[in-house]
């Protein structure tokens, strides 16, 4: 029994019943400042899962505050377009078109090891616009093809590793945080993010404008880091043989394409033009994820015991939906501007120029990840803060808002923990943790540079304001 590991979670949210609320802020608004607290330590120490967490918290706070306001959250778009776009990465491994993908980029392009780096980033980047969870894409689709294929030519995490299969490896989890960080729908966190810069920055960021604020940063990285990888952490293979025949016999296996992958073809497509043309049609991303997910479900492409079993999905429509209607409820009752003034008056970045004040906040970002091992308990916890830091500075808040958006990926590759994918490609047992670390550590220097110190420039010389 965990019971006893709640006690902080008592004591922390009745904390803000027996503290007198500052003036500037209702008694209801600083009591609903402790259930966000409360949440918090949940989701950073996890006595419990997290939606267990959520919902034990959620229960008990109905006694005491409106309930009204603590669910609201899970009435919100952008919470069921979280697990849409969780379960239309699912439609990509039950119709096996993930892994046709990558069988015919293989059986077109793949003669060298090099190539074969490619062929995993450009698979993981054609699947990355749909497929919201990373670590369901990466790891759950263009991994597994690829790691097949290290061991199909000898190379085993027990059995010379460094001929292919440790190459692949710590490049598949670099690909997956620049694909992630390429697309608004590449990776869950994001939308998190969004959510949360809509709130405290009031900036509204559509699935265009994400696309055009990091075609050039994430393109650099993306395009660089096969070549760059093959240089610093090269596999002891040069030259393949056989890997048009592994793709080969693994399309023979996969057999006609099905009615359900011609269809996932056709809403993916649309899917794509949706969210491309947002700002033109006037049809919010998250319209478009959900049409997607309907349309999969009409056609029968995937059935309802699909949509359930999913239970990913729907762990996170728990957890996030509850800390979701908090972290609105604190914003509609002024406690980040509240927040803004408490800090303004500690940490004084005012005086620093833009480009100067963004860079220390994602410095600040970055060196804080160590101690989160999930990604979007990073960007629920510590985003918030972030976000109104970034509101005493003479920044963009635009500008703000994307750099941080986008160091949730990359920062991710400081550990082999910070993120889903890294999870699943450092278990496999190819990379030492210490090599894992300092090839990831050197990648974010790389990211930085890129997102930083061209990606700032790149957006003023494109007028984005």
């Amino acid at each position: 029994m965990n019971i006893h590991k709640l006690l902080p979670v008592v004591i922390i949210a009745g904390l803000f019943w027996v503290i007198p609320n500052p003036e500037a802020l209702q008694v209801s608004t600083w009591h609903m400042v402790g259930i966000y607290l409360a949440m918090l330590y949940g989701l950073v120490f996890r006595p419990y899962t997290d939606s267990v967490m959520m919902l034990i918290i959620a229960g008990f706070a109905s006694l005491f505050v409106d309930s009204n306001v603590l669910f609201a959250g899970f009435g919100h778009p952008l919470v069921w377009f979280i697990i849409s776009a969780f379960i239309i990465c699912r439609a990509f491994v039950i119709t096996g078109l993930g892994k046709r993908i990558a069988y015919l980029l293989l059986r077109r392009f793949g003669n060298n090891t090099l190539t074969l780096g490619y062929m995993m980033m450009f698979t993981d980047t054609l699947l990355a616009p749909a497929t919201g969870s990373n670590m369901s894409r990466s790891g759950g689709i263009t991994y597994p093809i690829f790691r097949n294929i290290a061991e199909s030519l000898g190379s085993s995490p027990d059995h010379n590793p460094r001929k292919l299969g440790a190459y692949l490896t710590i490049l598949m989890y670099v690909v997956s945080m620049g694909t992630s960080s390429l697309f608004m729908t590449g990776m869950a966190t994001n939308s998190i993010i969004v959510s949360l810069a809509n709130e405290i920055l009031h900036i509204h960021l559509e699935w265009m404008q994400w696309l055009k604020a990091s075609i050039v940063p994430a393109g650099i990285v993306l395009l660089g880091a096969p070549y760059i990888m093959y240089k610093i952490y090269a596999p002891e293979l040069k030259a393949i043989d056989n890997v048009k025949e592994i793709a080969q016999k693994g399309l023979e296996e996969l057999g006609v394409i099905s009615r359900e992958e011609k269809l996932l073809i056709v809403f993916f497509v649309l899917g794509v033009l949706g969210w491309m043309t947002g700002s033109i049609t006037g049809v919010k991303y998250v319209s478009v994820g959900l049409a997607f997910l309907a349309c999969l479900l009409l056609f029968k492409v995937l059935t309802w015991e699909d949509v359930v079993s999913e239970k990913s999905a729907w762990q996170t429509f728990v957890w996030y939906g509850a800390f979701y209607g908090v972290a609105t409820a604190l914003s509609k009752g002024g406690f980040y501007t509240y927040l803004v003034d408490v800090i303004q008056s500690y940490v004084d970045l005012s005086g620093y120029s833009q480009f100067t004040a963004i860079f220390v906040l994602v410095i600040f970002s970055l060196a804080v990840r160590y101690f989160f091992v999930s990604n979007s308990a990073f960007v629920v916890s510590f985003y918030p803060v972030l976000f109104t830091l970034g509101l005493t500075t003479n920044a963009d808040p635009l500008y703000i808002g994307l750099s941080l958006a986008f160091s949730a990926g990359y920062g991710a590759l400081l550990t082999h923990y910070g993120n889903g994918a890294g999870v699943i490609t450092f278990s496999s047992g190819y990379v030492p943790q210490k090599t894992f670390w300092k090839i990831g550590t050197f990648f974010v220097l790389i990211n930085i540079i890129a997102y930083v110190f061209i990606g700032i420039p790149y957006w003023n010389l494109i007028g984005m304001h």
